[in-house]
């Protein structure tokens, strides 16, 4: 007898999860749930808190797990197949509204794992065929990320390395802050929720060293500060514009290695694994308010 699946869902990790868990726990088969995160999820055994999932299509009538508070009937993950055409008929809005809410500069460019946020009221797509009439919660009226401060004060910090910078052997993939001392204080440049990682966390390969993410609810964004010293941050703490996040610092990887190759590494990500493809980054400069 054929399963029944009900629509596609998304699921924060949370401390103690683990991917089989998560799977026994909706219905959903592994490799199923690991080919639906494919642009973020590399090894099963690697999944890291604060990262949002997606669950694809899970079994009607099965467990599921309760989901942090304002997560799920908000935002939708992009899935193959998908366009802001075909989201804007489902979700019963238009391709304007939706390009806007999201800040899409180009409606016809977006990416499986890209997370979107869907306007007002709409129709989405019912278990089995059809749809159904869904009434989303208000989201906020301004869906494009704005940076009210840089993460340093400037000056007597300095550009050091420029997005999409030519290194030789890559492309650099953020805003490079230094001329500062070690330990001096990184702020936050706009509001959000941090996750914090460290070394041997398996995240990031280790490159990024000791780091905060921004999660900026109401956005598609999520933004990254590198190689701190420290951080006396905890994740899943709401911070404010100006709050100090961390300490430019030198771990990871850094040039040259130690405390002259200190600096803050900063991204922009549409996706909160800040995969390496330059069609989940943009440069956080276009994002300064005004």
């Amino acid at each position: 007898m054929p399963r029944e699946f009900a629509t596609t869902t998304i699921y924060v990790i949370q401390p103690g999860d683990t991917l089989g868990g998560i799977c026994d726990a909706h219905g959903v088969p592994l490799d199923l749930v690991r080919a639906a995160n494919s642009g973020l999820i590399t090894d099963a055994s690697l999944i890291q808190v604060g990262w949002e999932i997606v669950i694809p299509g899970e079994l009607a009538g099965s467990r599921r797990r309760p989901a942090p508070a304002g997560d799920g009937v908000t935002s939708y993950t992009v899935e193959p197949g998908d366009s802001l055409s075909t989201l804007a008929a489902r979700w019963g809005t238009s391709v304007e509204a939706i390009a806007e809410l999201n800040g899409i500069a180009n409606p016809a460019l977006i990416f499986v794992g890209q997370r979107i946020r869907r306007p007002g009221t709409g129709m989405v797509e019912a278990a089995g065929g059809g749809a159904t009439t869904h009434t989303d919660p208000p989201t906020p009226s301004r869906g494009r990320l704005e940076f009210v401060r840089w993460p340093l004060e400037m000056p007597p910090a300095i550009v050091t390395g420029g997005y999409r910078q030519d290194y030789g052997n890559y492309l650099h993939r953020g805003i490079d802050l230094g001329g500062v001392p070690v330990g001096t204080p990184i702020l936050a440049p706009a509001a959000g929720i941090v996750t914090v990682h460290r070394p041997g966390d398996g995240w990031g390969n280790g490159s990024f060293g000791i780091n905060v993410v921004i999660d900026h609810p109401g956005t598609p964004w999520w933004s990254i500060y590198a190689h701190m010293l420290e951080t006396d941050r905890v994740s899943g703490e709401q911070v404010e514009a100006g709050d100090v996040i961390g300490a430019v610092g030198f771990t990871g990887f850094v040039v040259p290695e130690g405390p002259a190759g200190a600096h803050l590494h900063w991204q922009l990500s549409a996706h909160s694994g800040f995969p390496q493809g330059f069609e989940y980054i943009a440069n956080p400069l276009d994002f300064f308010a005004g």
